[in-house]
C-alpha cells in the first residue's frame, strides 16, 4: 500500500469515532492487531481497543476529533489530533473508579501512530495527556 493509502485508512479510524460507529473498526484491523493507549492495562486486542474508545464515547456523547497533521513514512502514519466533547456520562478511570458527569467541555490534544501491513492496522500507539483531561473536568485540585 502507498503512504497515501495508509493515511486514508488511518483517517477512517477517526471517521468511525466521529460517527460514533465503532462497528467499523474490525474492517480496518489485522487479526493480530495490538494497541497501546493511556490508562489501558497493557497491549489491547482489537476488541479491547474498541471497548477502550467506547468508554470515551459513552462519557462524551458529542466527542469529536479534529485531525491537525498527518505524516506518513513507509508503513507508519502519525496523526496529530484534538479531541473535544462535553462530559455527560460516567467516565471510568484506569483504577476502576467512576467520575460522574460534570457537564464540562474538555479539549485535549494528542497523537496516534499506526503501523500498517497489507492495508490493515497491525499496531497503534495513542499518546494524550490524561491529566489535562482531568484538570478540565475539575478533578485535579489547584489546576
Amino acid at each position: 500500500m502507498s503512504e497515501q493509502d495508509n493515511i486514508r485508512i488511518a483517517e477512517k479510524f477517526f471517521e468511525a469515532i466521529n460517527a460514533h460507529d465503532l462497528g467499523r473498526y474490525p474492517d480496518l484491523l489485522a487479526d493480530d492487531y495490538k494497541a497501546e493507549a493511556p490508562g489501558a492495562p497493557g497491549l489491547q486486542t482489537g476488541d479491547q481497543s474498541q471497548a477502550y474508545n467506547q468508554v470515551f464515547l459513552d462519557a462524551f456523547p458529542d466527542l469529536h476529533f479534529e485531525l491537525r497533521h498527518k505524516i506518513a513514512q513507509g508503513d507508519f502514519v502519525v496523526i496529530n489530533w484534538v479531541g473535544s466533547g462535553t462530559h455527560k456520562g460516567g467516565l471510568r478511570t484506569p483504577t476502576g473508579e467512576m467520575i460522574p458527569p460534570t457537564g464540562k467541555h474538555a479539549m485535549v490534544p494528542g497523537s496516534t501512530t499506526y503501523q500498517f501491513k497489507n492495508g490493515k492496522a497491525i499496531h497503534s500507539w495513542a499518546h494524550w495527556d490524561m491529566v489535562t483531561l482531568l484538570a478540565q473536568l475539575g478533578m485535579m485540585p489547584g489546576m
